[in-house]
C-alpha cells in the first residue's frame, strides 16, 4: 500500500481521537496487525491516513464513522480522574463506564487528559468528530484555568502569539485574565488546535503550574451549569449548531 507521505495524520493520531484504546494501546494494536486500512493491514505507525476517505478497521470493526448505525449525539462534563479512553486496563474510570447504558458505540471527540474535567462530545459520528478536532477547521473551544502565580499582561501577549514547544509552535489562542492575587491566577484560554496538555505546557514555559483546568465550551456548546459526570443527549438544534460549526450540512 502506497503511503501518502505528507497527507492526512499518522494513523496512531487518528485513531487515538476516536478514543478507542491509551495512546499507547493503540500503537501495540498496530504493531499486532490489528489495523487494516482500505482493506490492507498496516503496522507502520507513521503511515498517514484520511479518516473522512480511508476505510480504516480496528480488530475487524469499521470505526463508528463507517457504522450503519443511528447517529446520537450526548455532552459530558468529565470528572478529575477519569480516563478519556473507551479502554485502558491500568484505568480506574474511563469515560465509557459513564454510557453504558447507552446502546450505540460512542468515542469521545478529542482528549482531555486525567486531571482536566470538562466538556466533552461523545458521539458515533466519525466525519464530524474529525472536523470538530481537526486544526484546520478552526473550531474554538474555551477552557478555565486557574494557575500559580501572577500572570502578567506581558506574559499573556507572549502566549497569545505563539509559544515553541518539543512538538512545534503553537496556534495563536486568546486569553483573558478573570482574577489575579500574588498567589494565583485564574483565567480563559481559547484555543482551535489540540497539541497534547498544550494548556498546561505553555504556562510551564513561563513558569506557571495550572492547578486547576476545565473545558467549558466546545464551539457553540456549553456546559451550563451541568454536575460533574452528568450526560445528556444533544438537542436537535445544538446538532445542527455542531454541524455549521464544522462546515457540514
Amino acid at each position: 500500500m502506497k503511503d501518502k507521505s505528507n497527507k492526512g495524520e499518522r494513523l496512531q493520531v487518528a485513531l487515538a481521537r476516536f478514543g478507542l484504546a491509551s495512546r499507547r494501546g493503540v500503537v501495540g494494536l498496530i504493531e499486532e496487525g490489528l489495523v487494516e486500512v482500505n482493506g490492507e493491514v498496516v503496522r507502520e505507525k507513521g503511515f498517514r491516513v484520511d479518516p473522512e476517505r480511508d476505510q480504516i478497521r480496528v480488530q475487524g470493526n469499521d470505526l463508528p464513522s463507517a457504522s450503519p448505525q443511528k447517529k446520537v449525539y450526548y455532552i459530558f462534563n468529565k470528572p478529575k480522574g477519569v480516563m478519556t479512553t473507551l479502554q485502558d486496563p491500568h484505568a480506574i474510570e474511563t469515560v465509557a463506564d459513564y454510557f453504558q447504558d447507552v446502546s450505540e458505540r460512542l468515542f469521545p471527540v478529542g482528549r482531555l487528559d486525567r486531571d482536566t474535567t470538562g466538556l466533552l462530545i461523545m458521539t458515533n459520528d466519525g466525519e464530524l468528530a474529525f472536523r470538530l478536532t481537526h486544526p484546520k477547521f478552526g473550531v474554538k473551544k474555551r477552557y478555565r484555568a486557574r494557575v500559580s502565580g501572577a500572570v502578567t499582561d506581558e506574559e499573556v501577549k507572549y502566549l497569545e502569539g505563539g509559544v515553541n514547544l518539543e512538538d512545534g509552535v503553537t496556534a495563536p489562542c486568546k486569553i483573558k485574565i478573570e482574577k489575579k492575587d500574588t498567589r494565583e491566577t485564574t483565567l480563559h484560554v481559547v484555543l482551535h488546535e489540540g497539541k497534547k496538555r498544550q494548556i498546561r505546557r505553555i504556562f510551564q514555559k513561563i513558569g506557571h503550574k495550572v492547578l486547576t483546568l476545565e473545558r467549558t465550551d466546545y464551539g457553540p456548546l456549553s456546559l451550563s451549569g451541568m454536575r460533574f459526570g452528568e450526560k445528556r443527549a444533544l438537542t436537535r438544534a445544538e446538532v445542527s449548531a455542531l454541524f455549521k460549526t464544522a462546515g457540514l450540512k
